[in-house]
């Protein structure tokens, strides 16, 4: 795949997103590469958010809000699709410059890479222990990965977002698109199946968006839950796909992180921080001991342990 006129297709779930959807899509419209298409899979949210999307000519797709998955609404979007390269967005990134979208589809169209992700960087406002976990995952230097790396990289390799990220549709629907049913990171069980197949995945630091988050501590909580529940579903990963020691290093990066920078009334708050994330992802490894009524409690996506699997 190569050339200027590659067809773009974006794909953004919705859930009131109205604060966000309009800056979104008016920046989409403007790339130096315009997208072919933006669809918008909301689910049925109580705000303006369709009809913003609607009259800032997007397609539209109105779901119940109990029906949405992360993996099998953005397949859902990919089967409406018509462009070559399919970007899946979230509603609350912002792309940094106008060739973010270039950027990111680039080693796609060069060969180089099946699938591809965009650097997120901190908003302004951003809390230090945040601001240090953007800079963390998402480093300023670009770098291909296949499954080659895995004994240097290990859960590293599989790392990938759909918050900005891009994959070649031939690629996409051969590898029979995202994972149903799982209760986040279909991100990065795609990442994993289509390295397992062989192919290669881009990270584009070149590719920016504006993208960062400031979780309660109880919100942080049930997010280290999900996450351990999903890395509980990781079944046919390859050995030495652990996330040991990750954790340990994320910890002692942070920590360094703040105290270099004189953010000492920070450390209180995230050494708790760190003990309730790593506990929460513990339970959630183990997530089969725990009763049904516990999971919902415990689990920022609720709505997944009412749906039969």
């Amino acid at each position: 795949m190569s050339g200027s006129d590659v067809s773009v297709s974006v794909v953004i779930p919705t859930w009131r997103g109205a604060e966000h959807i309009s800056l979104l899509l008016q920046s989409l419209w403007r790339q130096t590469l315009c997208p072919a298409e933006v669809i918008v899979i909301d689910s049925s949210s109580t705000d303006d958010t369709a009809s913003i999307a609607a009259e800032a000519g997007c397609t539209v797709e109105v779901i119940p809000k109990a029906a949405f998955d992360h993996g099998a609404t953005r397949n859902l979007a990919a089967r409406m699709a018509r462009g070559e390269i399919l970007v899946f967005m979230t509603q609350d990134a912002a792309p940094a410059g106008a060739d973010f979208l270039e950027r990111l589809v680039q080693p796609i169209q060069q060969g180089k890479a099946s699938a591809a992700y965009a650097r997120q960087l901190p908003h302004p406002d951003t809390p230090p222990p945040e601001a240090f976990a953007r800079g963390f995952n998402y480093p300023a230097g670009s770098h291909l990965k296949s499954l080659a790396d895995l004994p240097r990289l290990r859960i590293k390799t599989f790392f990938f977002s759909n918050v900005a990220s891009a994959i070649d549709r031939e690629v996409f629907e051969q590898l029979g698109g995202f994972p149903e049913h799982v209760i986040m990171n279909e991100d990065m069980h795609f990442a994993a199946k289509l390295l397992m197949s062989g192919r290669k995945i881009a990270y584009q630091a070149e590719a920016k968006v504006f993208h960062s988050h400031d979780y309660r501590l109880g919100q942080q909580f049930k997010r280290n839950f999900d996450i351990g529940v999903s890395m509980a579903q990781a079944r046919g990963w390859p050995r030495g796909a652990s996330a040991g020691g990750e954790g340990v290093r994320f910890a002692l990066g942070q920590l360094g992180f703040l105290l270099s920078r004189g953010h000492w009334r920070w450390v209180p708050r995230t050494l708790v921080e760190l003990g309730l994330k790593h506990t929460a992802f513990q339970l959630g490894r183990q997530e089969r001991w725990l009763p049904l009524g516990l999971k919902r409690v415990l689990s920022l996506h609720r709505q997944y342990w009412d749906t039969p699997r």
